[in-house]
């Protein structure tokens, strides 16, 4: 019976262990508090992205009228509002219309693919004009304008009201196309604030009517 006592009295004296370790002060129960729950879906957008593919890059001459996988993409972002974003260029995404995603590359791969390649107007309309140079683009202007685009390459920056982000990038489609028609580009973006990631889409509708670098 005294072995039964001494067993029951030691289970009763752990449970008022375990008791009094989770009481206060005062006797009550600490409050422990739990980390806010955070959510990796972005915030609604007040900012616009923009992107118009305007230059191929082509790797022979004699592919200077054919369509290519390496396009440059100029891409702009701009705040609807008073607030300031930070971006950088790993939260750009680009969706193709069959669901592959673009590869963009990174400053150093994009500057050596300006070296290696010819450049070229990404709108073929230039081939409907009797009088059009190949590739769309008169032979000198190739080395400027492709200097220029790896100089205005889109990098890590801040955006805000009156105070747009502007850049090219050099992404690679996977597959030669005549057009990008139905591709979304994608940016994320962080409020200078709080790092809330927002989203901002833009889909390409029509190939751009540009030959000469903005």
């Amino acid at each position: 019976m005294r072995r039964g006592m001494t067993w029951r009295l030691g289970i009763l004296a752990a449970i008022a262990l375990v008791l009094t370790s989770g009481l206060g002060a005062t006797g009550c129960f600490r409050r422990v508090r739990r980390p806010a729950a955070t959510s990796a879906a972005a915030a609604p957008s007040d900012f616009t992205a923009h992107a118009l593919p305007i230059y191929r890059l082509v790797t022979s001459e004699v592919l200077i009228d054919s369509p290519s996988r390496l396009l440059v993409l100029q891409v702009r972002l701009e705040s609807l509002g008073p607030t300031t974003y930070a971006f950088a260029p790993q939260d750009l995404r680009i969706a193709l219309p069959d669901g592959s995603q673009a590869r963009v590359f990174d400053r150093p791969r994009a500057i050596e693919l300006l070296r290696r390649t010819a450049i070229a107007d990404a709108d073929f309309n230039y081939l409907l004009r009797d009088d059009h140079v190949p590739g769309g683009i008169a032979p000198y202007s190739r080395q400027p304008i492709a200097d220029l685009v790896g100089s205005r390459l889109l990098a890590e920056g801040v955006f805000g009201a009156g105070q747009a982000l502007q850049g090219y990038a050099v992404i690679d489609i996977g597959s030669a196309r005549m057009s990008l028609d139905g591709t979304v580009v994608e940016v994320t973006a962080h409020r200078l604030t709080d790092s809330v990631p927002s989203r901002s889409t833009y889909q390409l509708a029509t190939s751009p009517a540009a030959s000469e670098a903005r």
